[in-house]
């Protein structure tokens, strides 16, 4: 990486933690701990930028507190992976082809870890296991890719000596070439929402008893109104005709949660490992072995007209098959892949056109057919279930 791009990523840095920085002030002071990662609430920190000989970059704090934000470049001869996990496998639990993807809060760690230290991970930790150093290590990042690592901790052993590592914020690129792609605003409010409704599926599936009820009243008031931000936004571009599939797409890359509330990971069109004519928009990875790779087109294009697949539909189902050809040959055992195609809006279909789409959804063995009236009731799902959990009293509302 030359100095001009070493000053680029710099500049993407400060932008992103700038434009972070006054996101937060959405969320009302004494609730921003409970419901934002620490790194989103730094007035500084101390970190590097580290180059290895593959052309792969990695941002690191490594000091997070300080007075102003701190950045030192640094080249290295391991893998950036290497460099900031203490170690790289062979193979590797996470491999990232995509973009605006994080890995938030797990604790990576080894079997011969666990066998032996079971009692210093972390207690009501999300654990994932790999292998052995030098067989299967935590993650990969890909050529093309770039991932955050947010809040993980890695504990490990090789030669019977113990390690331990927290990082508290990590960004990863696959190489330099990426970073005029890069819109830090737009990154910054993907990764603040993504944090915030990660935060309201905890409280939905672990939830917040152990609040005071003035606490889970302010909880309760920022979601309504955030959930109601969200919805607003979706509405005013589905009545925009005038909206292309890239809107869309960053507006779900703004608000990923909604795809697949408590997936594992989301990646905006990832790399398949052979050219295809288009990226998947979006990759959804469920549990350790399931996956959902999403094709969307724009609400104003109807799925069907009458009885017959419209020519948008053609085009989607076209790029699908080819995905599928790639996966076939790259899926473990054990790997379930599903795909999806957003298209359309259910009131814009005719009755015609509706039993068609259920149609051809009984026909489909792995991929199925929505509307984007299908993002919308996720929104409303979260937004119900919300409300039975928090069980905020009325006049607290």
């Amino acid at each position: 990486m030359n100095q001009q791009n070493d000053n680029v990523l710099k500049d993407i840095i400060q932008d992103y933690f700038k434009r972070l920085s006054i996101l937060v002030t959405q969320i009302p002071l004494e609730i921003r701990r409970l419901l934002l990662p620490p790194y989103m609430l730094y007035l500084g920190f101390k970190s590097i930028i580290h180059v290895d000989p593959t052309g792969r970059i990695g941002f690191e704090i490594y000091r997070e507190r300080a007075s102003r934000f701190s950045i030192k470049t640094r080249k290295t001869n391991n893998r950036v992976e290497e460099e900031i996990f203490g170690i790289l496998g062979q193979e590797n639990m996470f491999r990232f082809t995509g973009h605006d993807t994080e890995l938030k809060g797990g604790i990576l760690t080894c079997k011969d870890f666990v066998d032996k230290f079971k009692h210093d991970l972390p207690k009501d930790a999300s654990t994932l296991n790999f292998t052995k150093p030098g067989k299967t290590g935590p993650i990969e990042i890909c050529e093309e890719a770039e991932v955050k690592i947010i809040g993980c901790g890695i504990y490990w052993m090789t030669r019977n000596k113990r390690f331990v590592k927290h990082v508290p914020f990590a960004w990863l690129f696959g190489n330099d070439s990426y970073f005029s792609k890069i819109d830090p605003f737009l990154h910054a409010e993907s990764d603040f929402y993504s944090s915030l409704f990660a935060s309201l599926y905890w409280i939905i599936t672990q939830g917040y008893e152990k609040f005071d009820e003035e606490t889970r009243s302010k909880v309760f008031q920022t979601y309504v109104k955030l959930i109601e931000k969200v919805s607003s936004e979706f509405k005013k571009q589905f009545a925009s005709t005038q909206a292309d599939e890239y809107v869309f797409q960053q507006l779900l890359t703004r608000y990923k949660f909604f795809l697949s509330p408590g997936a594992m990971l989301i990646e905006s069109q990832p790399t398949l490992r052979r050219e295809v004519s288009r990226k998947p928009d979006f990759h959804v990875q469920l549990g350790r072995t399931e996956h959902v790779y999403i094709e969307i087109e724009p609400p104003f294009c109807k799925p069907f007209i009458g009885a017959k697949q419209s020519s948008r539909l053609k085009t989607a189902v076209k790029q699908v098959s080819e995905w599928k050809e790639i996966l076939v040959k790259q899926v473990m055992d054990g790997e379930i892949v599903h795909y999806m195609i957003i298209i359309g809006l259910l009131q814009d279909l005719n009755k015609v056109e509706k039993e068609t789409l259920q149609a051809f959804n009984a026909a489909q063995d792995n991929l199925i057919l929505v509307t984007w009236d299908w993002v919308l009731d996720n929104v409303k799902k979260i937004k119900r279930e919300m409300m039975t959990k928090l069980k905020v009293s009325p006049n607290c509302q």
